[in-house]
């Protein structure tokens, strides 16, 4: 059984608010779980170590032709080092091309590589990469659409504090994909999004919570605080 949508949120406007808010915000907080880097050596020694195989200077080198830092930027280069790093099971140099792969920079668009790459690094645990996997598994983008496998990489990226993720599996709840229908559970993780900042979060929550009864409200309340939130 799936629960109706309230007529004061169509569908498409769930949807449209909350996968666009998602795409937008997931680079920006993989930059920021990215641990500080000395680039006190010069290009030449990070190409000279990066050629004898050390997968952190590739790694490196790969941020600092996509960063373009002190170099032009280069996103050719910087897919070709990431794709050396990644290859000996870098995790966010795995990340790191995939996202180029995914949006097409530095080449052509490759959304099922990026999609082989995601979940390489999503398996290390990275909250981004999994949250970024669970999107395209959503959405059917390079791998063939899997609502159940997107819930639980998108609780598991929620969890380590991936508003996005919180918002999409809120989608999930309230449709019904994936997971039983459960617009409780659907609000309670569309309030963890709202309090994490995701864009529109706050006015969706709200107008769901106008439908529910006492019995409901309670429940939410007692969900929240089972979430952390």
């Amino acid at each position: 059984m799936r629960w109706p949508i309230s007529a004061a949120v169509p569908r498409s406007l769930v949807v449209v608010a909350f996968l666009a808010a998602a795409l937008s915000s997931a680079a920006s907080e993989c930059r920021a779980n990215e641990p500080p880097l000395d680039f006190g050596r010069d290009l030449r020694w990070f190409e000279k170590v990066a050629e004898l195989g050390n997968v952190e200077a590739q790694y490196r080198l790969g941020l600092i032709f996509e960063q373009g830092i002190k170099v032009p930027r280069d996103a050719k280069k910087a897919r070709y080092w990431y794709r050396r790093a990644a290859e000996q099971n870098h995790g966010a140099a795995q990340f790191r091309l995939a996202t180029l792969l995914q949006n097409g920079i530095g080449g052509l668009a490759d959304p099922v590589g990026a999609a082989q790459w995601y979940r390489a690094a999503a398996d290390k645990g990275l909250a981004p990469a999994r949250y970024n996997l669970a999107l395209m598994l959503d959405r059917g983008l390079g791998v063939e659409a899997d609502p159940y496998a997107a819930a639980l990489l998108y609780e598991l990226a929620a969890r380590n504090g991936i508003g996005s993720a919180a918002a999409g599996l809120g989608l999930l709840y309230l449709e019904g994909r994936g997971v039983a229908a459960d617009r409780v559970l659907a609000l309670a993780w569309l309030t963890i999004a709202a309090d994490s900042g995701v864009s529109g979060a706050a006015a969706v929550r709200d107008d769901l919570l106008a439908t529910l009864n006492e019995a409901e409200r309670a429940r939410l309340a007692a969900e929240i605080k089972a979430l952390g939130g």
